[in-house]
């Protein structure tokens, strides 16, 4: 681990020690934690006295590059905020130019280059990029050849260096370097904490998708899908099977991975898989919705209208970031003759034919909507209750927390 890793997962096991409210995990003995505190209501008490005279913090602006040791005045990828509904800055970003490796080797897209803890080729690896499609933040340029950079490490299972889809910064010969145009019609944002795919095209947000990315576990920890900036890459994989799971439309982006229609199975088609879109379930690679949202979209779409070079930016759940609520006056529809679900249009390709009766978010709780469940095609926006389940498990020291989950681990 790199010095900074190192502190940080110091300092969470040292918050663990000293009582962490609503932080323990599984296993741990509670009993210990609490069994000297004799006289805790009055520590208590004391601890709330001082904390209401304290100056409350500035919330946190997330970025790709939140906790980089490192500041950029420059707008770019790596410094805008994630903020989907700032469609023209987010435009700007998608279209801008991108720092990209490249090896030189035949077949380039398929190697990768390790990042150095120091300008020496013999230093320390400390991360991995992989050369054409992935983006590079551009730090500092050395004049010995050697240019400081950082990105998230698109470690494998089978990667020299075994950080997965970590923020690291690190060195890279310079000659490596070089700057690539993306398409200047359509770029996609996929975001992590909705598992939502937004595709912008000719200057604005055009279709909202339902995604399934990455789901980590002990054994599997790269199956994480790496954040970090990318590049589409042409020609296109196509459909695929893996035992008796089927995928379509596969494009490549970031070597060997893939964004692919939801997959479905040779035995029980579509239903295994595409409930679990909306929320994390995959080895890796990004699984997109196939229902039509209102306009026509859904990942076939993508497919027909793919172009080399589209630039796909996938955005970090990083520990501590919220879903807002929506507007109470955003208008959302139903079929007051019996419908069951709510939509964010007034026509769906759930319903051929139909117009919906519109109401507002801000009654979504009351009858006769309360009841309503969200549409799966048109994407609707979430409940309140929704969002606060989600974000509660990303607020901080919540179950998501990475560094919290190492330390439980290390306790274990």
């Amino acid at each position: 681990m790199i010095r900074k890793e190192w502190v940080r997962l110091a300092a969470v096991l040292l918050s663990v020690l000293l009582w962490m409210p609503g932080t323990h995990a599984a296993g741990w003995d509670e009993e210990v934690i609490w069994e000297d505190e004799t006289d805790s209501s009055v520590i208590w008490e004391e601890e709330v006295i001082e904390a209401e005279t304290e100056v409350p913090a500035s919330p946190a602006v997330f970025t790709p590059s939140y906790s980089s040791p490192y500041t950029d005045e420059k707008t770019n990828f790596w410094t805008l905020p994630m903020d989907i509904s700032n469609e023209q800055n987010v435009w700007e970003m998608l279209t801008s130019p991108i720092t990209i490796a490249d090896s030189g080797k035949k077949k380039a897209e398929r190697t990768q280059i390790t990042l150095r803890a120091e300008p020496d080729e013999n230093a320390e690896g400390v991360g991995v990029v992989t050369c054409i499609s992935q983006g590079l933040h551009v730090l500092e340029t050395l004049d010995n050849g050697w240019t400081l950079v950082e990105c998230y490490s698109s470690s494998f299972h089978d990667s020299e260096v075994k950080r997965w889809n970590m923020l690291v910064q690190g060195y890279i010969q310079t000659k490596y370097l070089r700057q690539v145009k993306p398409d200047q019609t359509l770029g996609i944002v996929i975001d992590k904490l909705t598992q939502r795919m937004y595709i912008f095209k000719d200057g604005s947000l055009h279709a909202t998708l339902l995604v399934s990315t990455g789901l980590v576990n002990k054994k599997q920890p790269w199956n994480e899908t790496r954040s970090g900036e990318f590049l589409l890459l042409l020609p296109a994989v196509g459909g695929f099977q893996d035992g008796n799971m089927v995928c379509s439309y596969g494009i490549r982006y970031n070597g060997g991975d893939l964004i692919h229609e939801v997959p479905h199975s040779t035995t029980s088609g579509y239903s295994t898989y595409e409930p679990k879109l909306g929320e994390k379930a995959s080895h890796g690679c990004v699984r997109v919705q196939r229902r039509k949202t209102p306009n026509g979209v859904n990942m076939e779409w993508l497919w027909n209208n793919r172009k080399n070079n589209v630039r796909i930016v996938i955005w970090e759940d990083w520990q501590g970031r919220q879903i807002p609520y929506p507007d109470n006056d955003l208008t959302l529809y139903y079929n007051p003759k019996g419908g069951e679900l709510y939509h964010s249009s007034e026509t769906c390709y759930c319903a051929k034919g139909k117009k919906f009766t519109p109401f507002t978010y801000g009654e979504i709780d009351n009858e006769p909507f309360s009841k309503l469940k969200r549409c799966t095609w048109c994407t609707p926006v979430l409940r309140k209750s929704e969002i606060d389940e989600i974000n509660a498990v990303y607020a901080p020291g919540g179950d998501h927390d990475p560094v919290l989950t190492q330390a439980r681990e290390a306790l274990e």
